[in-house]
């Protein structure tokens, strides 16, 4: 097992997430205090959550009952994927192969991702065109 595999492994707890777009302007797709987990197993598994910290609750307590509107909030409120994960050591990228995902276009995906440590914590940087940084801190 390599040094990244190594420090790649365990839980990790979202700082941010920021998209900045070509004139600087910084833009938080689940909000400047969103909240979430990203985990990697030593087996090769991962699964990620990131959240809107503040929702609003839906008028009936039972999720398949909920109205249609309520529905349409969640995708802009809530990103969850599940999956196997491989390390490109050579060009500091890890792979996200989505087995299931809130967002069915991701499954069957691979989600590459360039990351980056420093002290406690893990830069990820999608490779999809936009200038997004997640940042993660062990805990």
């Amino acid at each position: 097992m390599t040094d990244i595999q190594k420090k790649i492994i365990g839980t990790w707890k979202l700082v941010y997430s920021v998209e900045i777009d070509e004139q600087g302007n910084k833009f938080y797709p689940f909000g400047d205090d969103a909240i979430g987990y990203i985990m990697y197993d030593a087996s090769g598994k991962m699964a990620v959550q990131i959240c809107r910290k503040s929702r609003k609750n839906f008028t009936d307590k039972i999720f398949v009952n909920a109205s249609e509107g309520e529905l349409l909030n969640i995708p802009k409120d809530y990103l969850a994927y599940f999956g196997r994960y491989n390390i490109d050591l050579q060009n500091e990228v890890v792979q996200h192969f989505v087995e299931g995902s809130l967002f069915p276009n991701y499954i069957e995906q691979s989600l590459p991702r360039k990351y980056h440590f420093y002290d406690d914590k893990m830069s990820l940087k999608p490779w999809d065109g936009t200038n997004r940084e997640i940042l993660w801190q062990k805990i």
